[in-house]
């Protein structure tokens, strides 16, 4: 392992996230707040309780998590198209540094950042509202699960695109509305059984509801089955993660 060539690429990558702090970290804050606002204040007093909390405290995991996955996945991908356009992969691509140690460093920088920004959506959370975390050692690692493999799925949406309109693609058009038809704003107990179903299928409903039973101990699936499912998807997609980098796919000319 060069242990010094990953800590200096993850710094790397994480110096080019702290140099714009406003974009990045600002604004899932303001983002968040607004939420609050809307749907945590002023709609939650005509919604009541859910699973026996108050409804902004329901959805308070939820948007955590939606913050989790969009910087996990748009850091990554943007950085890495950037990288492709202005050739400095290749750059990286030559230094003594295997596959998966490339791939690392930008995973590991992409995990740090959209970690942080968690942390800091939490902490404007208890401007709201005071709460204890139920199961600290499970919210910790399925945070850290899918902070790793949505930063995995930007990678690889980085090395398939040809242009940011693609990368973008992605999170306007599939991660959002499966995030807002996860169970953010309301359990799927409260949907027509067939609707429940369906449900079922969406990924990221096992993974808003395992971030609500770290918190709150309550979750729509099982918690110990989103946790697994996390941690054979982290290991898949990084396998192919280091397929495309050994064949070369889209980063080699």
């Amino acid at each position: 392992m060069n242990t010094i060539g990953l800590i200096t690429l993850t710094r790397k990558e994480l110096m080019r996230f702290l140099r714009v702090p406003f974009q990045t970290l600002g604004s899932p804050i303001v983002t968040t707040l607004l939420y609050f606002t809307v749907f945590g204040l002023s709609v939650g007093r005509f919604v009541g309780e859910i699973d026996g909390l108050p409804y902004i405290q329901f959805i308070m995991p939820g948007l955590v998590m939606m913050n989790l996955i969009t910087t996990a996945f748009g850091g990554i991908s943007s950085g890495f198209m950037m990288a492709k356009l202005m050739n400095t992969l290749s750059d990286i691509l030559v230094t003594p540094l295997s596959h998966l140690e490339i791939i690392l460093g930008f995973t590991l920088s992409s995990v740090i950042r959209s970690v942080l920004t968690a942390l800091l959506i939490y902490a404007t959370a208890l401007f709201f509202l005071p709460f204890e975390i139920q199961h600290p050692f499970y919210l910790l690692t399925i945070t850290i699960l899918v902070a790793f493999v949505f930063s995995l799925l930007g990678l690889i949406v980085g090395i398939w695109a040809e242009n940011f309109e693609q990368v973008s693609f992605i999170p306007t058009f599939l991660l959002m509305p499966l995030s807002f038809l996860g169970g953010i704003f309301y359990s799927i107990k409260m949907l027509p059984p067939l609707f429940q179903q369906i449900s079922h299928f969406n990924p990221l409903l096992y993974m808003i509801s395992g971030m609500r039973y770290g918190f709150y101990g309550v979750s729509d699936v099982n918690p110990w089955a989103a946790l697994g499912f996390l941690a054979l998807l982290t290991a898949a997609l990084t396998i192919f993660t280091v397929y495309l980098f050994s064949i070369g796919y889209k980063i080699r000319t």
